[in-house]
Formats: structure tokens, C-alpha cells, sequence
């Protein structure tokens, strides 16, 4: 029983010590990604590409799931290629992570204007029948997404909005730049560097033990709920958050109780009442 016991120890703390080598290995090429704009370049090579349009992500329905098909360099350069874009363009894509086989994840938006090249936009229509898919709603699309593309394009779409709301030194007024993996920006006159910056949120469940209290803005999609939800105020304690969110929860949202067993916690995301 001890040497069975011991055994199947070693082999536990095989996997763990593999899970944990993985995640050290993977950690340590996207940050030389982000620091090594050659590197990022040639990973650029031989990775894949999310598109997006106007901060909408590309995607193909399956049965009643969504797919976020990639697309190789090559593909890219292809298609631009065909609507007349310059291929200097994939300069604002912006690196969004990687496989375990250090397989480069980038995200391109061919909606904004582009800082890199003097094309405008593609045109949203012409892209979808090419590419035979549709640009949708992030939001809406969410629960139909599995946990990986669920996780890129939310990350995508997050940095996609910062360097678009971003493009000029807050000092100078200037231009920025931004890296090849798009981690940064930099002003070439003041040479601050702007980094991506996070806002703190909480969300709190209000239950009553066998109810909970779920609320809804205008601007939902059809069907959708979500717990009450907000942005800390700089200084503010999470205590004192989460009651302000619950105050102004129940004065602006439509809200509804819902049975607790119906709701997963295993996604922080809103919940979509069927």
C-alpha cells in the first residue's frame, strides 16, 4: 500500500512540476516577445492571426457554436493583397499569446484606421463574404465561444481598444508608437512609455441563500443578465464598492431573481437567462 501510495505521488508531482515547466517556459517567450521586437517579428512568421473589424472579432458558426478561425502571414498578406491594402498594416497587430508550442497569437483590427499605413478601413461587408464569416459582437457572442477563444478575444479585443484610444503622448501631444508585440507605446519626443493599464472591477452576487439578484442594462442583448457589477473609485475599499454597486445596481438596472443552482461561477461573465 506504501509503495503504491508512493508511486502514484511521484507520478502526481511529475505532472504538476511538467504543468508548472510549461507555464515558466511559455511566460518567459512572451516576455521576450514583448522586450525583443525581432523576435516578435519572426514569430510573426510562423503564427496565426485573429481579425477583428471595429473591435468586433471574426467568426464562423458551427451547429450553435462560434469558431475564431486564424490565419497564417501568408493568408494575411494574401488577403490584403487582394483588397488593395498595404501589407504594412499587420504592423498594428498586437501579440496575444502563444501555444505550447511557443506558436505566436496575434490580433489584427482591419476596421480602425490604421497608424501604420495610409489605407483606410476595410470595408466590413466585402471582408465577411470573403472571409466567410461575420464580425459580431464580442458580448453576444461570448457564450457560444469555447474557454480558449473566449480568453484570446476578449484580450484581443481589450488591447485593440487601448492603442486606438492611445495613439498620442498625453504631454506632448505628439504621436506614439507602439511596439511590434504592441505591449507598449512609446513618444518618440517625451520618451514616456504607456503601458496598458487595467481598471479594478468587482462584482458581487446578492443572494438571499436560495435566490440571487441579477440586473440588466439597456444596452444588454436580449435575454441577458448579469450580477451587479462596477469600477472601483481610486482610494475606495472593495467593502465599500461593493455596497455602492449594490445601491446603484437596484437604482439604474432592471433586475430579476434568479435560483441559484442555475447559475455557473465558473466564467465571470454575464449570465444569458434562456
Amino acid at each position: 500500500m506504501s509503495l503504491y501510495c508512493g508511486i502514484a505521488c511521484r507520478k502526481k508531482s511529475f505532472w504538476c512540476y511538467r504543468l508548472l515547466s510549461t507555464y515558466v517556459t511559455k511566460t518567459r517567450y512572451l516576455f521576450e516577445l514583448k522586450e525583443d521586437d525581432d523576435a516578435c517579428k519572426t514569430a510573426q512568421q510562423t503564427g496565426a492571426f485573429y481579425l477583428f473589424h471595429s473591435l468586433a472579432p471574426l467568426l464562423q458558426k458551427s451547429e450553435q457554436r462560434y469558431q475564431a478561425p486564424q490565419y497564417s502571414l501568408l493568408e494575411l498578406e494574401r488577403l490584403l493583397a487582394k483588397f488593395g491594402q498595404d501589407t504594412q498594416r499587420i504592423e498594428d497587430s498586437v501579440l496575444i499569446g502563444c501555444s505550447k508550442q511557443h506558436e505566436a497569437w496575434f490580433a489584427l483590427d482591419l476596421g480602425l484606421n490604421s497608424s501604420s499605413s495610409l489605407n483606410a478601413s476595410l470595408q466590413k461587408a466585402e471582408m465577411e463574404i470573403e472571409l466567410k464569416g461575420s464580425f459580431t459582437d464580442l458580448r453576444k457572442a461570448l457564450f457560444q465561444l469555447n474557454t480558449k477563444d473566449a480568453s484570446l478575444l476578449t484580450t484581443a479585443q481589450a488591447l485593440l481598444r487601448w492603442h486606438d484610444a492611445h495613439q498620442f503622448c498625453s504631454r506632448s501631444g505628439q504621436p506614439t508608437k507602439k511596439n511590434v508585440a504592441g505591449s507598449k507605446r512609446v513618444c518618440p519626443s517625451s520618451k514616456i512609455i504607456y503601458y496598458p493599464q487595467m481598471a479594478p472591477v468587482v462584482i458581487t452576487l446578492v443572494s438571499d441563500g436560495t435566490r440571487c439578484l441579477l440586473a440588466r442594462q439597456s444596452s444588454f442583448p436580449k435575454g441577458m443578465y448579469s450580477a451587479l457589477a462596477g469600477f472601483c473609485d481610486i482610494g475606495k475599499r472593495f467593502r465599500a464598492c461593493t455596497d455602492a454597486q449594490r445601491t446603484q445596481g437596484l437604482n439604474n438596472c432592471r433586475f430579476l431573481f434568479c435560483c441559484c443552482c442555475a447559475l455557473s461561477l465558473k466564467h465571470t461573465v454575464p449570465y444569458q437567462v434562456k
